[in-house]
Formats: C-alpha cells, sequence, structure tokens
C-alpha cells in the first residue's frame, strides 16, 4: 500500500513513518510533505492509495489540499485526518471531501493499527469492486445471479468464477438464513465474514444478498477440508452472529465435487434452511448430518386436536395454554422431517381458526388479516414455531376471557361500539345517549362488569390498537395516534408511557 503523509511537524511526521512500518512491512511511505503544497505534488507524482493529513500547515490546510487533489481527478482511496481539533466544521468538510477516518493528535501504536486494519480491509474490497467495475459487473451479483439461473450475463459470471477454481481446492455453497431484521447491521455480517475468511487464508469467495428470500449464500474455493470448515462456520460465523443479536439465523453448506453443480444447488439451500426446524438453529446444518439421523413420520396428533377444540368452546384457558404446551412437546419429542413439522402445525392451527370463525368472527378476521396461517408457513426455526403457536392460543385465551367478564348486553353494545368507533371522539355521554340509558347507569354496568371504567378501557382498547400500529413500522406516530382516537400527538405519547412505562419510539424500536 502506497502512503503519503503530510504534516509539518518533523516529530509527528517521522513517528508515524516509523509506526507504519512497525505494523506492516506492506506499507510503503512514498512521500513526506511539510505542508499542503508539497503534499499536493507529491500526491500528483506518486497516486498514493492512502494519505494521511494535518489540518492546519503552512502554505495550503489540508482540507484545501484534498479539495485540490480531488478538483485534479487524483482522488486516494483512503483519506484520514490526523488533528488535535474537534470542531465539527472540519469534520462536516471532511466528509464531503470523502475523508475515511480522524486519528488525534498524539497517535498511539494500538489506534493506528486498528485503523489501518480497518482501512485494509476497506481498500482491498474497494479495488476488487473497481476490478470488476471494468467489466460492468458487481462482485455481489455474480454469486446470486448464478444461483438464481437468471440475467443475461450467466455464461460470463461463471466463467469468472471458474477462473478462481484451481487443482484440489475444494469448493464450498454456504448459505446464511437471516430471519431477523438485517438491513442496518448488513455490514457488521459482512464485516465477520471477511474476517474469518482472512484468519482461514482463503482469498477466493463470493458473497450476494438475495433480500428476497432473506438469504447470504457464499460461494468459497479453499483448501480448508471440509469437516474443519465446518468447525470454522460454526465457531466463529454462527457464533460471533449469536453475539452481536442474530439469534435466528441459521447457516447451511453444500459440498461441490465440481463448480458445474453450483447451477443445481439453491434449491439444496432452500431444502437445507427448513432443517434448523427440527435440529435447532445452533448448529451448520449439511446434507451428511441428515443422513446419519433416524427422522421419523410426523402423524397428526388428533387427541390433542379434540381437546384443544373442546377448550375453546368451554372457554377452559388454563386447559388450552396446557394443551398447546403439549403439542409443542410432541414436535420436538423424535426428529421429524420439517415439512411434516410445517403441515401438522398448519393443521392444528387451521383447525382453531375454524372454530374461532364461529365463536368469535371478528377475532378470525383479525387472525385472517395477520396471515396467522401463513407465518406458521414460513417459521424456519422452532422458536419462531413455538412463538406463532402461542400467539394463536394466547389471543383465544385473551378475547374468550374477555366475552365471559360481560353478561349485559349494554355492556357488550358499549364494547362493540368502542371497536368500531375507537379512532373518533367517543365518550360515555354518546354512547348511553344512543341506548336511551344514564351515563351514571352505563358507568356503574361498565366497572360491575368489567371492574375498569369506562375510561379506562377505552385508553386501554386505543393503546393496544397503537401498539399494533407502532409493531408495523410503518406510520408516524403522529398518524398513528390519529388513527387511535388523539388528535394531540404529544398527549397521546403522555398517554402511552402512562400506559407502557415507555415512549412510542422506544416501543417501535424494542419492537
Amino acid at each position: 500500500m502506497k502512503i503519503l503523509i503530510v504534516e509539518d511537524e518533523i516529530n509527528a511526521r517521522e513517528g508515524l513513518g516509523n509506526l507504519l512500518g512497525k505494523i506492516n512491512e506492506n506499507y510503503i511511505v512514498c512521500g513526506k510533505a511539510s505542508d499542503g503544497e508539497q503534499g499536493f505534488l507529491l500526491a500528483k507524482e506518486h497516486k498514493p492509495d492512502l494519505i494521511f493529513t494535518d489540518i492546519e500547515m503552512p502554505k495550503i490546510n489540508g482540507l484545501d489540499m484534498l479539495q485540490k487533489i480531488k478538483d485534479c481527478g487524483q482522488d486516494p482511496y483512503i483519506i484520514i485526518i490526523l488533528s488535535g481539533y474537534s470542531d465539527f466544521k472540519y469534520a462536516q468538510k471532511g466528509i464531503k471531501l470523502g475523508v475515511n477516518e480522524y486519528l488525534l493528535k498524539p497517535i498511539t501504536y494500538t489506534a493506528l493499527k486498528n485503523t489501518m486494519e480497518d482501512i485494509e480491509k476497506k481498500l482491498n474490497l474497494s479495488k476488487e469492486k473497481d476490478a470488476l467495475l471494468e467489466e460492468g459487473i458487481l462482485k455481489e451479483e455474480i454469486l446470486g445471479q448464478v444461483l438464481l439461473n437468471k440475467g443475461q450475463n450467466l455464461e460470463h459470471f461463471y466463467k469468472i468464477i471458474e477462473s478462481k477454481v484451481n487443482q484440489n481446492e475444494n469448493i464450498y455453497v454456504v448459505n446464511l438464513h437471516l430471519r431477523d431484521k438485517y438491513e442496518d447491521k448488513i455490514e457488521l455480517i459482512i464485516k465477520e465474514l471477511y474476517e474469518a475468511m482472512k484468519n482461514y487464508n482463503i482469498v477466493n469467495f463470493y458473497y450476494s444478498i438475495l433480500k428476497e428470500y432473506n438469504y447470504l449464500p457464499i460461494l468459497v474455493i479453499t483448501k480448508t477440508p471440509y469437516l474443519e470448515f465446518i468447525k470454522m462456520l460454526k465457531h466463529k460465523i454462527l457464533f460471533s452472529l449469536r453475539q452481536n443479536g442474530f439469534l435466528n439465523t441459521t447457516i447451511s453448506i453444500i459440498n461441490l465435487n465440481e463448480l458445474s453443480e453450483i447451477k443445481s444447488s439453491f434449491k439444496k439451500l432452500q431444502r437445507l434452511s427448513r432443517w434448523p426446524i427440527s435440529f435447532g438453529n445452533n448448529e451448520v446444518i449439511y446434507e451428511e448430518l441428515i443422513s446419519k439421523l433416524k427422522i421419523n413420520h410426523c402423524n397428526y396428533p388428533r387427541d390433542l386436536e379434540k381437546e384443544v377444540l373442546k377448550g375453546i368452546k368451554n372457554n377452559d384457558q388454563k386447559k388450552l395454554v396446557d394443551i398447546n404446551k403439549r403439542f409443542v412437546s410432541y414436535l420436538k419429542e423424535n426428529i421429524y422431517d420439517p415439512c411434516e413439522i410445517i403441515d401438522v402445525s398448519s393443521k392444528y392451527i387451521f383447525s382453531i381458526l375454524t372454530v374461532a370463525k364461529s365463536y368469535n368472527s371478528n377475532l378470525y378476521t383479525e387472525f385472517n388479516n395477520e396471515g396467522v396461517l401463513d407465518s406458521i408457513k414460513n417459521s424456519f426455526t422452532f422458536d419462531e414455531l413455538k412463538e406463532r403457536l402461542n400467539y394463536v392460543i394466547s389471543k383465544m385465551c385473551e378475547r374468550n376471557d374477555e366475552g365471559t367478564k360481560v353478561n349485559s348486553l349494554i355492556v357488550r353494545k358499549a364494547i362493540n361500539y368502542i371497536k368500531e368507533y375507537y379512532s373518533d371522539k367517543i365518550s360515555l355521554e354518546e354512547i348511553a345517549s344512543g341506548m336511551n340509558i344514564t351515563p351514571e347507569y352505563l358507568s356503574r354496568l361498565f366497572t360491575k362488569e368489567l371492574g375498569k371504567s369506562f375510561s379506562d378501557y377505552l385508553k386501554e382498547f386505543r393503546i393496544h390498537k397503537a401498539k399494533e400500529l407502532l409493531g408495523s413500522n410503518k406510520l408516524k406516530i403522529y398518524e398513528i395516534a390519529e388513527k387511535v382516537g388523539y388528535s394531540d400527538s404529544k398527549y397521546f405519547c403522555k398517554v402511552f408511557k402512562e400506559s407502557t412505562g415507555m415512549s412510542p419510539k422506544e416501543y417501535m424500536k424494542f419492537y
């Protein structure tokens, strides 16, 4: 890596050059300048990969020098500012000039070493991209298009990969199934990936991000033996993902005998990605592991179905929770094919939804709108499946429990009115007037039947609806406030915090 140092203090200039030599002998200082004017001339002459520059210097300051270099089309890959200044105006201007890092003086060996390691990764990635962009190709697009077998440049992409494969090297296709929200952390995942490959001296690998599947496939070309590589995936990549909060991310791997097999490997990856629902998500899934298993047939537990349907009819909340626990335990008793687990779970939930339709049409509509059955079918880990099964039962208990408390037809009518018009300005007086009774009488009935006042019930119902809308992350807070009957968003935020212990923004981030 060619490095230019522009610094007016001789001790700092020479000291930085010495530190760089100690960190890595491949860091070649191609020039040292004592002011911005000299720095500009050296940058023009040597075309460095990286420039270290102070800000305040004679003749031309560091930022003006960078602007001059930029105007001449001599942009380096990386720029690091050296300064004791923390004033925002410098940082702001530096961002516009493409500054990558700021190092505050005095510079320590550790800080410089950490910075250079990060910079080197960025530089290598940037050069790889530039090399491929000369052919009009982004490296991140190659593997995805080959796996999906689509695009106009398939044969060209295939030849690019083929040119990287040497004799006696292993070819692996690894798939990270990113079940969690990952968009804002994708750089962290890529960084961990590069770190792991560097530790195993793996240079030739390709990755793509397939958003429509939540997949991050990786093609690895290496001499590392298969089982050893699987251990690396488990103890390095998977462990690191867990440490960084990716609890549901799963990893599977295919060992290709020859590169041509890559064209049919995507379906295998999809099939393997279902197996964590049987195995758990702390194992790396591969075909040889599955072939050793004794896979049982998952019979549909009709006795549990009869019990749960009876529990719904009798409104036995305790029984419903117990039966659901037994159903979940049944799915974990043996190793079953993941497709059978999903089929059995879907049938179980469908039976519950069918009964819900006859007893509580609003609840059935709510489940249908939420796509509950689809969410069961799209579960890829057992934790996901269990969470969704429990959600259906808890909702049934919640609604059924609500129904048993209300015996008065008047109170039932009032509740239905709230459910239909909660987004409007409704009042106890308005509802009482519509039923030709006094507000005082309706208030007494409400408190007697539900153990809470009309205003408390209305507030809780609105906050419950607000939680559902906040969870979707599709609306702004003032829009949600209006939708649940609060014209003043500040007042809505106050009520929400009093009810939940957190502000709407905090709730949105947490859930």
